[in-house]
């Protein structure tokens, strides 16, 4: 087996580097909402306070503590990312109060930026060991960065970039104990997978399957798979107990975790006793909603992050190559992706692209990777060629589409195009949907969404391609709906000014550059010209992994003359 090609740490130091600098150039103005309102708020209260109150009651059915106080609903692992964050926020302030607004854009977003680059950087680590050459390796590494929902997600406080990060770490840990079935390498198993759960608890789905796995994979050796089992349960024991203890702390159980199973297929029950549940809980059926994660013409993972067309290319010779690797990706993504396509949410909304996918992108932009080595080495000139541009194309492509995600917020196209269904093809009935009530729709259920995720008329990318053509011109609604997605199927003009009227290129430097000038435009021409540099030194590390190899593939001068090398004797039989 050939050994992973030579790479010096600094290597990663420089592409961390690069990579974060150009996330918090591109970072979002908006400050935490939805999901990621009480996150903060949580972190807050523990760098601040020290407990673990939210201010904001989300989703509204939230019931409050045990002890009269509101809570926060996301495990406690999401909160605590965000504490540098908030205790830097509040030293900010208090040393220089009237910029506390520009730097909370930065602070807030400061964990998930950090996060979603270390993801990258675990991905380019385990392309490594998995021996994948250091060219393909690095380009891999740039499309999850810049061509993936893995930037679009990096510039917002929510949990996405976290479970990508622990399901890299715990996918490429799984794979060392079956080469290396060692107590270290079961311990560090352990570590991950405890973190995972921790980030979110459906990923002890995720732990079962690699259970299953190794249970396969060391079937022959049991007294390995006895150490790893053993070892790999203890190390993530201490993780379980910080779970439960949160659970403990907040409803007064250990065992509830405050999701009940009404709101959006898993919601909120009130206090101790859970509220009525209606006759039919709003769900979908688990291949339709893969389906729809998958193929949709609204949240298709393909759309949002191109690159995997490459790696769907690529699948049979990955899977001819590396099997047991395929096996792991079934055992532990599919199961979190079949508890997802059963909720009426499935995609996640609202969000960018099918966000419960994103835990799984740099495992999935694997094949990928392999194919451009492929494509590289064992290609005519011609076909290499041919190769190299389609798939330049299709990072091309990932890296535009990315950049959509990232020029308006997302929520603004969201209910723009509710705003335009409602206009178009009428008020649904949602009294039926057990959620809903006369002052507050189910924001998730299937008449808020259904024309988001499956008509193509509706399609968010093409929506927030659309705003961006009009949100910088200032152009007024009236102006904007003229050439709005949807009126390829029909010539009734729709009243979208109330929502229209919120959009806003999301973007730190479009607000803060006149409040703020002399620190915005230093900013925004450090931070990019820092990432260049940083880049660059990535790349000679990369030049030098290269120029490795091929010292190691040239055969030495006396072989070629079929000489023997230098300080051999001929034996008496040559």
């Amino acid at each position: 087996m050939t050994q992973p090609f030579a790479y010096r740490w600094r290597g990663s130091l420089h592409l961390f580097a690069a990579i974060a600098l150009l996330y918090l150039f591109s970072t979002s103005r908006e400050r935490p909402w939805g999901d990621a309102t009480p996150i903060w708020e949580v972190a807050d209260s523990i760098a601040h306070s020290h407990n673990f109150h939210a201010k904001t009651r989300w989703p509204p059915s939230l019931a409050n503590g045990k002890d009269g106080h509101l809570y926060g609903l996301a495990p406690l692992f999401q909160c605590v990312v965000h504490v540098p964050g908030a205790f830097l926020q509040r030293q900010l302030a208090k040393a220089f109060p009237s910029y506390w607004q520009i730097s909370w854009r930065f602070t807030s977003h400061l964990a998930s930026t950090l996060l979603g680059t270390l993801a990258c950087i675990l991905f380019f680590g385990l392309c490594r060991r998995l021996r994948m050459r250091p060219i393909p390796a690095a380009l891999s590494t740039v499309a999850l960065a810049f061509a993936s929902s893995v930037w679009v997600y990096s510039r917002y406080p929510y949990s996405e970039t976290l479970q990508l990060v622990c399901f890299t770490g715990f996918f490429g840990k799984l794979l060392d104990v079956r080469e290396r079935p060692t107590w270290r390498e079961a311990g560090m198993l352990g570590v991950w997978a405890g973190l995972l759960v921790n980030a979110k608890p459906v990923f002890v789905l995720s732990g079962l399957g690699a259970g299953l796995f190794l249970v396969w994979e060391l079937r022959r050796n049991w007294r390995a798979l006895l150490l790893v089992s053993l070892v790999s349960l203890a190390s993530a024991v201490p993780f379980g107990a910080i779970y439960l203890w949160y659970n403990y702390i907040r409803w007064g159980s250990i065992y509830f975790t405050g999701y009940g199973l009404v709101f959006a297929g898993s919601a909120i029950a009130t206090g101790g006793a859970a509220p009525a549940v209606p006759v039919m809980i709003p769900h979908e059926t688990p291949l339709v909603g893969l389906w729809g994660m998958f193929m949709s013409p609204g949240k298709s993972v393909f759309l949002y992050s191109p690159p995997l067309v490459a790696s769907l290319l690529g699948f049979l010779r990955f899977f001819r190559r590396f099997r047991h690797i395929v096996l792991a990706m079934i055992l532990t993504i599919l199961p979190c992706l079949y508890v997802h396509a059963q909720m009426i949410s499935w995609a996640g909304d609202y969000a960018w692209g099918p966000r419960y996918l994103t835990f799984a992108l740099a495992v999935l932009l694997l094949p990928a990777g392999f194919l451009l080595e492929d494509v590289l080495a064992n290609a005519s000139k011609l076909r290499r060629w041919l190769g190299a541009a389609a798939l330049t194309l299709c990072l091309l492509l990932g890296a535009f589409v990315t950049y959509l995600g990232n020029v308006v917020y997302w929520d603004h196209y969201i209910r723009i195009q509710g705003e335009a269904v409602q206009g178009w093809l009428g008020v649904p009935d949602n009294t039926g949907d057990g959620i809903s009530t006369p002052t507050s729709p189910c924001p998730v259920c299937f008449e808020t969404l259904y024309s988001l995720q499956w008509l193509p008329g509706f399609n968010h990318i093409l929506g927030n391609y659309w705003l961006f053509t009009h949100l910088p011109a200032n152009h007024s609604w009236v102006e904007a709906e003229a050439d709005a997605p949807w009126r390829r199927y029909t010539n009734l003009h729709v009243n979208i000014q109330q929502n229209y009227n919120r959009a806003r290129i999301d973007w730190w430097f479009v607000e803060y550059r006149h409040t703020f000038p002399t620190l915005a435009w230093t900013l925004v021409i450090a931070l990019p010209t820092l990432s260049a540099v940083f880049l660059l030194l990535f790349l000679l590390e990369v030049r030098r992994s290269v120029l490795g190899l091929r010292k190691l593939a040239a055969p030495a001068a006396g072989e070629i003359l079929g000489q023997p090398p230098a300080g051999e004797v001929l034996s008496a039989s040559t």
